[in-house]
């Protein structure tokens, strides 16, 4: 019985921290909205160049039949 209760209460204890640490970060990105989307647009310049270079190397690549 008092295993079960154990397990109950961690649960509970972990699902609290959980949703409270989810409410901060979200609170925390909505307040420093206008450089979340600055990191966000430093990061697609780049990853669209690397895609392209992927995508022309695997262009360029023969079929060995």
């Amino acid at each position: 019985m008092t295993d079960n209760l154990t397990r109950n209460v961690r649960k509970t204890v972990v699902f609290i921290a959980g949703f409270s640490l989810t409410i901060l970060g979200i609170t925390l990105v909505l307040q420093q909205w206008e450089e979340v989307v600055l990191v966000f647009k430093a990061f697609i310049g780049p990853l669209l160049a690397v895609a392209g270079l992927v995508i022309l190397f695997a262009s360029s690549l023969k079929d060995h039949d």
